[in-house]
């Protein structure tokens, strides 16, 4: 009887130490994956929204609102996740399938002139979503109003220039 005891101790003991090494083996993909998703949608974005007229004299000048927009459609193709609010420069998206919690995006778009005299703009995008626990424990403990929020975040800055 000690023996089975002892065998259920070490069931639950097991689980309890190997659940949350399990939700940081998803927590660390889905900032892999939201990572790589804002980088797609970055290049997507910076492909399709350059100003194609002033090119010509090497400028880089992005045109803000088609950016977002491309942005957005690239985004949210590689998460499954749809937009649902735009304001001004910042972009909420809502998740299809319920494996992710709101998303909001920020833009800041910078341009200046270089020391050639062309247009140089960077953008800075930061992507943001309160973690979405998938093991049983840890929905418990956020359900009971634990304070272990953790949030994915992801932010990259791009730099556009044109070179001749």
């Amino acid at each position: 009887m000690r023996n089975i005891a002892v065998a259920i101790l070490v069931v639950i003991m097991a689980s309890i130490i190997i659940e949350p090494l399990v939700e940081l083996a998803n927590v660390f993909r889905e900032k892999i994956t939201v990572g790589s998703a804002v980088s797609g949608a970055l290049r997507a974005a910076r492909d399709r929204s350059l100003e194609d007229e002033l090119l010509r004299e090497l400028d880089a000048r992005v045109d803000e609102e088609r950016f977002k927009e491309y942005f957005a459609d690239s985004f949210g193709d590689a998460l499954h996740v749809s937009e649902s609010n735009d304001a001004g420069d910042e972009v909420t998206f809502t998740s299809d399938d319920g494996k992710f919690n709101p998303f909001t995006v920020s833009f800041v778009f910078d341009e200046y002139t270089d020391l050639k005299g062309r247009i140089v703009t960077q953008v800075i995008v930061k992507a943001e979503s309160k973690y979405k626990f998938k093991t049983k424990y840890l929905k418990l403990a956020e359900a009971a109003g634990s304070s272990g929020e953790y949030k994915l975040v992801s932010e990259q800055k791009y730099l556009l220039s044109v070179r001749n």
